[in-house]
């Protein structure tokens, strides 16, 4: 596979993409689900083993965060995109419960944000695919259609990988606010963002307020509404449950969805949703090298 694995093409030159019912925005929540080996460094780069601090922190996420987060997608009336880790199916079958019981949308996230795909020898990646998927189809009601990778980690070999285990889109390309088509056949890249993604925003601005994270993802949110009068855009909003799901947060991610719920024009979605209607609205998506 060459990189990246996508042809050139301007939002400015492709024909209107629309969306159901008129809409111009596609939103959706995309819930990372996570689990750290405490065995392992946090850092690719290395650390401390046991690391109580860190593992502790993100733990919270699994015990205390998602459930709060679940608790505002229901108040709003959210069906959220749970971004997997396979481990979480083993680790914290209640979780996927929920989920499941809340007709969630699931994206494969590998095994453990503990192990990024960098580097991993051909036949090493297609054997820790295969134990994820085992996982997966263990656990949810039906394969993921869609993929993230840790820490959005690919080899050159992942996509083609991915589809041939019956995936037809990717989140690791933050190049678009548009879905489009790989050099892949049958795969496409949906839109995912890391300038709203909460675990950038905060951990690389320590000072960043909840007041401050309502802002930004508004603005991000009000311009990509006025983008889409000419053409349809979509909009990701990550979220990690040991960032955002922390109290002291949560209320502003909630005062964000009423928000955006409450806003005309704006289709409130899954990225598989986004997925499933380009791919029913260009057929030719399923060819490589195809612009949209």
């Amino acid at each position: 596979m060459t990189l990246p694995p996508y042809s050139h093409s301007t939002i400015a030159s492709r024909p209107p993409l629309s969306f159901p019912n008129g809409a111009r925005l596609a939103f959706y929540v995309g819930l990372n689900i996570e689990h750290f080996r405490p065995d392992l460094p946090l850092l690719q780069s290395g650390g401390p083993v046991p690391d109580p601090l860190s593992h502790g922190w993100r733990d919270y996420g699994n015990r205390v965060g998602v459930w709060r987060l679940m608790d505002i997608f229901d108040e709003v009336g959210i069906r959220a995109t749970g971004i997997l880790n396979s481990d979480v199916c083993t680790k914290f079958p209640e979780i996927i419960e929920a989920g499941v019981a809340r007709n969630w949308a699931w994206v494969a996230h590998g095994q453990t944000n503990s192990i990024f795909q960098t580097g991993m020898a051909p036949k090493d990646e297609q054997q820790y695919l295969k134990e994820m998927f085992a996982t997966l189809d263990a656990s949810l009601p039906a394969r993921p259609k869609g993929w993230l990778g840790p820490g959005l980690t690919e080899t050159l070999e992942t996509p083609q990988l991915l589809a041939d285990a019956g995936l037809n889109y990717i989140l690791d390309w933050c190049c678009d606010d548009q879905p489009f088509p790989l050099n892949i056949p049958g795969m496409l890249s949906v839109p995912y963002s890391l300038d709203v993604n909460d675990f950038l925003m905060f951990m690389t601005n320590p000072g960043l307020s909840g007041p401050d994270y309502e802002r930004v993802v508004l603005d991000q949110f009000e311009q990509l509404l006025e983008d889409s009068a000419s053409a349809g855009r979509a909009m990701a909003l990550p979220l990690h449950t040991f960032i955002i799901g922390q109290p002291y947060r949560a209320k502003y991610l909630k005062r964000v969805l009423k928000t955006i719920a409450a806003t005309k024009d704006v289709w409130l979605c899954t990225s598989d949703d986004i997925a499933e209607h380009y791919l029913a609205t260009h057929p030719g998506s399923s060819k490589p090298g195809q612009e949209n």
